[in-house]
């Protein structure tokens, strides 16, 4: 009795342990032979995706050296046209954040922010009309 489980038993991890065995090969026959795993092909990259309407997109990407922008809807992708190297230089232009872009303004903005409290030693500054209510600057959203 325990002979034949041990035996099911041993059967059974010895199965497992060939699906596994043979997950890990197909894996790296593919690796080795088609030039990726599975689905991290990087051939055909998505640059930018621009929503027009419901289901339908603007998308710039690369394919190998190339890079175009293609229309896509539900039911169809169509090439619109190539994007030479004048076009690439400019759409990387406009994806760098600008100098006085909204970042940048709440960047300084908070580091001024944290400045004034450090310079203040921390200690709180309150407003004559918040002792009536309890309420000082810091906490009044």
């Amino acid at each position: 009795m325990i002979g034949e489980t041990f035996t099911v038993i041993c059967a059974l991890l010895g199965i497992i342990g060939l699906i596994f065995l043979s997950l890990y090969a197909v894996g790296w026959l593919k690796k080795r032979i088609g030039g990726g795993s599975f689905g991290g092909g990087n051939a055909v990259r998505i640059r930018e995706c621009v929503a027009v309407a419901q289901d339908k997109q603007l998308m710039i990407i690369s394919v190998g050296s190339k890079t175009m922008l293609i229309g896509v809807t539900v039911n169809s992708i169509n090439k619109i046209c190539d994007l030479d190297e004048e076009d690439i230089a400019a759409y990387k232009a406009a994806e760098a954040p600008a100098e006085g872009g909204f970042i940048q303004c709440l960047k300084k903005a908070l580091a001024e922010r944290n400045g004034a409290d450090a310079g203040s030693g921390g200690a709180e500054t309150e407003n004559p009309e918040s002792k009536k209510d309890g309420r000082n600057e810091k906490n009044d959203f």
